[in-house]
């Protein structure tokens, strides 16, 4: 069994904001996926935890190029590992779902195929979800709610990113990559944040 720890970055248009959540608008598209595989039977332990892999559209080339390496890498990845857990933080409603349209935009593979190796043959954590049981918002309204990464990374003392992705489409149309890497990469807390959330669950009473 392996991990697969993984976000993207989608394109915020300014004049069409839902072009960042929305992927079939003409102003849709990734431009950087941020991943980390271990092949581990249990999960990284904080002395196993390495810096991510980045792929980043403007070395790669384009938008096609860059989710049709990032497709291969993954297929290669479940082709040894049939376990394998893809583990993310809303990338069942978002990372996901945006990933698998753009893939059947540019005719990467079919449909059905994507969609096994996207959605189901991986088995799926999604750390958004499960912040929910932890979050003081749900215990007050007796309801589930949703919580931020940063929020639930301040429950466990994780180090928070500083912007957001609204910043970093603008650092983008400013070709300032070094200011985009400076995010990502504080915001790629995932290992950290789900050992965090399982031994909450192992040891809560």
């Amino acid at each position: 069994m392996g991990y697969l720890f993984l976000d993207i970055e989608s394109y915020v248009d300014l004049t069409n904001e839902r072009s960042g959540l929305n992927p079939f608008f003409d102003e849709s598209k990734i431009f950087l996926i941020s991943y980390n595989y271990y092949n581990l039977d249990s999960p990284p332990n904080e002395n196993q935890i390495k810096s991510p892999n980045f792929l980043c559209e403007w070395e790669i080339g384009s938008e096609e190029k860059l989710i049709t390496e990032f497709y291969n890498i993954l297929k290669n990845i479940q082709k040894s590992d049939k376990m394998l857990k893809i583990i993310g933080f809303n990338h069942l409603p978002y990372d996901l779902p945006y990933l698998y349209s753009r893939l059947l935009k540019y005719n990467v593979s079919d449909g059905k195929e994507l969609f096994d190796l996207i959605f189901s043959l991986p088995r799926h954590i999604d750390l958004a979800q499960l912040a929910m049981a932890i979050s003081e918002n749900t215990k007050k309204s007796n309801d589930f709610r949703c919580i931020s990464q940063k929020v639930i990374n301040s429950y466990f003392n994780i180090p928070i990113k500083k912007d957001n992705g609204k910043d970093i489409s603008i650092y983008y149309r400013q070709k300032n990559y070094q200011k985009i890497m400076q995010y990502v990469k504080e915001e790629f807390t995932f290992e950290m944040l789900y050992n965090s959330v399982l031994n909450y669950f192992l040891f809560v009473k």
